[in-house]
């Protein structure tokens, strides 16, 4: 994918749903907006309300957001900033921390 290139959800079009923590089950992120970057996990441009916990991180000589759920403190991913979406950021999600859910 060429940088700065709009993102391509047409591969996920078919996903309906909303994704959960593989722990709790609590909502973290719609089907509807995620997408593919080839870093081989799982993207999205947009989080569900406040569950998705930001905390900053200086680690190994640079500074990112590390991203936990809010009810449990699972692990989840990273947030990256990514001009490709419509939010400008790119949360990199763990595949192992979410599981797909039927729209409630």
């Amino acid at each position: 994918m060429v940088r700065n290139q709009p993102i391509d959800s047409s591969r996920y079009e078919h996903e309906q749903g909303i994704y959960t923590c593989s722990c709790c089950g609590e909502t973290l992120f719609e089907a509807a907006k995620k997408f593919e970057v080839g870093s081989g996990f799982p993207s999205f441009w947009s989080q569900i309300g406040e569950h998705v916990q930001h905390k900053p991180l200086d680690t190994y000589g640079r500074s990112r957001t590390q991203l936990l759920c809010r009810q449990c403190g699972q692990h989840l991913g990273h947030l990256f900033e990514d001009t490709r979406t419509p939010t400008h950021v790119r949360y990199c999600i763990n595949a192992e921390a979410i599981k797909l859910a039927a729209q409630p």
